[in-house]
């Protein structure tokens, strides 16, 4: 079954910060798609369990905080920001 990713206002600033700071802002984007495919498809066999439903997973140089709901097959991305320090 299929997901549906809804990323948060908040996560799309964050991700747009850790992309304009960036050396290499395309890595940040590669990452960025590359978390939101995967969300899509197995959202709980990435990263680390948090609290019931709540997960954290870091993706090359991003890690997103997110919430995945079973029910109505829906992921969201609550924030997101650089795993990696310069």
């Amino acid at each position: 079954m299929t997901y549906s990713v809804i990323w948060k206002l908040d996560a799309i600033r964050q991700l747009g910060l850790v992309e304009s700071s960036a050396d290499e802002p395309k890595v940040v984007r590669d990452a960025g798609l590359r978390v939101d495919f995967a969300l899509r498809r197995y959202p709980k066999d990435m990263g680390e369990s948090r609290d019931p439903g709540f997960r954290l997973w870091y993706e090359d140089v991003i890690g997103v905080y997110y919430k995945v709901d079973d029910t109505a097959f829906k992921v969201e991305v609550l924030f997101a920001g650089a795993s990696r320090r310069r």
